[in-house]
């Protein structure tokens, strides 16, 4: 009895040593998983409070009248303007932009010219007869809003295309038009 008490004991030592040495020399595992959250950057430009991505309003100018003609209506020698408000305060990265300002093919005035522009205060004569407006505007100086404007002339100089007749005729459709194009490009690294 006593050597099986003895076998008992020197049994459970033997089971407690084994434990022992099992998490001494043992090698661990562990699994761990998480997220990682990353910014991206915001793409938010607005052109007379409408965001860029989806722009549905048309771009009306406005003129002024003079003594011998009325307000916001256009005629031989009227000098209206239109104007562009670009907010890229939201933007995140830096941009370029580009605006084109063509003739459209279907003006009934074919003497619509774009006569100067004014950006923030400085004015930029224009010659000829479309152009572009480009402008880069880096991330760092992405803190205030462009103010542009754009003055129109419907030219009856003796430069003009049309002659009298042909501005007579031009006010039965109605329609004189201007293409403006908005490019708007972010600058890489």
């Amino acid at each position: 009895m006593k050597k099986n008490i003895c076998f008992l004991l020197l049994g459970a030592c033997l089971v407690i040593l084994a434990l022992e040495v099992k998490s001494t020399y043992a090698k661990y595992l562990t699994t761990a998983e998480g997220k990682g959250n990353i910014a991206i950057a915001r793409w938010k430009i607005l052109v007379n409070n409408e965001d860029i991505r989806d722009i549905e309003n048309e771009i009306t100018p406005v003129f002024p009248g003079t003594e011998h003609i009325n307000e916001n209506v256009i005629a031989p020698t009227s000098i209206g303007y239109f104007d562009l408000v670009i907010d890229a305060t939201e933007a995140d990265v830096s941009i370029k932009y580009k605006i084109d300002i063509t003739p459209n093919e279907e003006s009934s005035v074919k003497d619509l010219k774009i006569i100067k522009y004014v950006i923030d205060d400085i004015e930029t004569e224009i010659t000829n007869e479309s152009f572009s407006i480009e402008n880069t505007v880096l991330h760092k100086d992405n803190n205030k809003i462009i103010n542009l404007r754009v003055y129109i002339h419907w030219d009856d100089s003796e430069n003009a295309t049309m002659n009298n007749t042909e501005d007579t005729q031009a006010t039965l459709t109605n329609n004189a038009k201007l293409n403006v194009k908005l490019h708007f490009t972010q600058l890489a690294n």
